[in-house]
């Protein structure tokens, strides 16, 4: 598509798949070139899935912290006129899977990210060609993991941008909160019932904390990734999200009034469906900080990139560099507020995949394919990070007209050309991530729509 109004200074360049942290790998990037390295959103980083703790990681969600979506897994759209800075990015969960659009206008930072992914779960998205990619399981710190995918949009995937998959060393100790955040009183075991992990294979899914290993066999673990609360039901609507106007080239204090008041808007989605699903949630907090000036009170340390957020899941806060997004160099400035929340939303599947602890699900499966059966690791790695693409893009169309991205955006978004496959062997065609985006944008908040894992094989290649 043509890069008009979208475009940023040298419009964006080719980039690897979002999921991976720091680096060109899977995060998002930001949209529109400002010289130099391709810009990824956080869905185009390359990470292990979006499920998982900040780490690496693809398919939605995975990597350190989010298990989100961060890595190269997002292959980001590379010609939709959104074209912003290309380099690493989209860091949304950190994990392979999720490049942004690299185009003109539309590349994003690309980093490791996906729902599976950044810190746990998110899948990482594709890499985009355009900047505003940076959408995209994590490990402790999310860097989504699993989103992550290899290459493209997916805002899903995560291992060192995997989605919220699993659990990043640094946040391991840290269990989930409760549903109703209250504490039970403690029960009489004996020392091995309270060490042990339920043994009965099959059982379905039940929240685990992050440091816990699910029973099952991979068919087991699949069963649940297409089972489980977050695969069914409907988002709630958002009746109000003020987002406030935002400059092409805004400054810092800038970008953290616009991302403040999309957390405002996408923890309304949250915690209600999470809410509805008995599910533990914790908002994530943004931070912008400069890069690479990393905020003394950061309990995550590593992981940090100029391209692309960093998911820390020790503390819920998304570190969000300067300068990173979508929005950034976007003309037409009625469409930069919602181009925001569209890099956010694939960050917040980290969270989603870390707090509800698919993505700890996710990676425990990554995990015994590795090795095993690499062809099939590397589908589920799709699955999980088109899936936290499409979960992200429906959270965003559970706003006002007046908040959700600009239909501009969405086209740019869904175009093909404006996408790239990633790195192999985690790569995902532009097709199949658009296919997604898609589903997620029309969903009407279904989130049966976003199953990936009962479609057909040839629906997420």
């Amino acid at each position: 598509m043509s890069n008009s109004g979208w475009g940023g200074p040298g419009g964006p360049q080719q980039g690897g798949p979002p999921g991976q942290q720091g680096g060109q790998s899977g995060q998002p990037g930001q949209p529109g070139s400002h010289g130099g390295g391709q810009w990824q959103q956080p869905w185009q980083q390359q990470g292990s899935g979006q499920g998982a703790p900040q780490g690496n990681s693809s398919g939605a969600p995975h990597g350190n912290g989010y298990g989100a979506p961060q890595g190269n897994d997002y292959g980001a759209p590379q010609n939709s006129g959104f074209g912003g800075p290309q380099g690493p990015g989209f860091g949304g969960p950190q994990g392979p899977g999720y490049g942004g659009p690299q185009g003109p206008g539309y590349g994003g930072p690309q980093g490791p990210g996906g729902p599976g992914g950044p810190q746990g779960p998110p899948p990482q998205p594709p890499q985009k060609k355009r900047p505003w990619a940076l959408l995209a399981v994590a490990a402790s710190c999310v860097v989504v993991l699993i989103l992550v995918v290899g290459g493209g949009v997916a805002f899903l995937a995560l291992r060192s941008g995997e989605p919220a998959a699993g659990g990043d060393p640094s946040t391991a100790a840290t269990e989930p909160p409760t549903a109703t955040g209250t504490t039970n009183p403690p029960e009489t075991t004996s020392p091995t019932e309270a060490t042990s992990t339920p043994e009965d294979e099959g059982s379905g899914f039940t929240v685990i904390s992050q440091i816990d290993v699910p029973p099952g066999d991979a068919d087991d673990l699949w069963a649940i990734m297409a089972d489980n609360p977050l695969s069914a039901g409907k988002l709630p609507d958002v009746g109000s999200c003020d987002l406030p106007a935002t400059p092409s080239e805004p400054t810092k204090e800038q970008q953290q009034a616009v991302l403040d008041a999309a957390t405002t808007c996408l923890n309304q989605v949250w915690a209600t469906a999470s809410s509805d699903r008995e599910l533990p949630w914790v908002s994530p907090t943004v931070v912008v900080y400069t890069h690479p000036d990393i905020p003394s009170d950061s309990p995550c340390e590593s992981n940090f990139s100029a391209d692309q957020p960093r998911m820390c899941n020790l503390n819920s806060t998304i570190y969000w560099p300067e300068g990173y997004g979508t929005g950034v160099g976007i003309q037409d400035e009625a469409a930069i507020p919602g181009a925001y929340l569209f890099d956010l939303a694939y960050m917040y599947t980290q969270a989603v995949s870390w707090n509800s602890s698919l993505g700890t699900y996710y990676t425990t499966l990554a995990d015994q394919l590795e090795g095993t059966d690499e062809e099939r690791g590397i589908e589920a790695w799709r699955r999980y990070n088109l899936q936290w693409q499409c979960i992200a893009a429906a959270s965003t169309m559970q706003m006002p007209s007046s908040a959700e991205p600009t239909s501009e955006l969405r086209d740019a978004l869904t175009d093909p050309t404006s996408w790239t496959e990633g790195t192999p062997p985690r790569t995902i065609s532009p097709e199949a991530r658009v296919r997604w985006l898609e589903a997620g944008f029309g969903s009407g908040g279904d989130l049966t729509t976003c199953n990936t894992w009962t479609a057909d094989a040839d629906q997420v290649t």
